[in-house]
């Protein structure tokens, strides 16, 4: 299913992960790490790795289990792709990462640290007060508010931000990943015009 999906711009999603590791490949055997403009960016390498991996693998979780939950075959296969993004991005991120862990301390144990740190709290908090709430909620929380507005204000950014260090790995997966954002956005859109068609009293609700 990875390889059949298709990303915004109508690539193959396989044809986009054989030149993301490429680019992986070639970072790694050139020693990338050493030419970064400031070794402060790998703390804030740590901090994405710590706070934003583990929301993506609980996206992946979420939609794996909406999708379960949801009789249409639209709605499911919208889910289940959601799902297979998520976790892509989760795989993508380390593996991305994975170079830094051979130079540097405080990479090695993300997903302990995710429930440790105090200010990875809030996002934790989120992704776990969706994941516990009910198929529309989540998909409103995640698909829309999350999707739409915060990982436009993340990714973005802190793409610029790596390919101002000179670390092309990391901006490689970032625009990697935010090309299947504007799928996910889609499917965003799509709950709430459905919420809001099905009742009039949902309008405040969503509002």
């Amino acid at each position: 299913a990875c390889c059949l999906q298709v990303d915004s711009r109508g690539s193959p999603q396989g044809e986009k992960e054989r030149k993301l590791y490429a680019i992986f490949d070639a970072f790694s055997q050139n020693n990338g790490h050493t030419t970064l403009s400031d070794a402060r960016y790998v703390n804030a390498l740590k901090l994405f790795l710590s706070g934003v991996t583990p929301l993506e693998y609980q996206a992946y979780q979420g939609f794996a289990r909406v999708g379960r939950q949801f009789s249409g075959a639209g709605a499911r296969i919208a889910c289940q792709m959601q799902a297979i993004d998520e976790l892509r991005h989760v795989q993508t991120q380390i593996h991305a990462m994975s170079h830094y862990n051979k130079h540097f301390n405080g990479l090695h144990d993300f997903a302990h640290m995710h429930d440790r740190v105090w200010f990875l709290s809030v996002p934790k908090s989120f992704f776990e007060d969706a994941r516990t709430a009910g198929p529309f909620e989540f998909l409103t929380a995640i698909s829309f508010s999350f999707e739409y507005v915060l990982t436009n204000l993340l990714f973005v950014p802190f793409m610029s931000g790596a390919a101002f260090n000179g670390d092309m790995a990391t901006v490689t997966f970032g625009f990697s990943a935010q090309s299947d954002e504007a799928r996910h956005m889609t499917l965003g859109l799509e709950v709430i015009k459905f919420l809001l068609e099905q009742h009039e009293d949902n309008v405040p609700i969503i509002q």
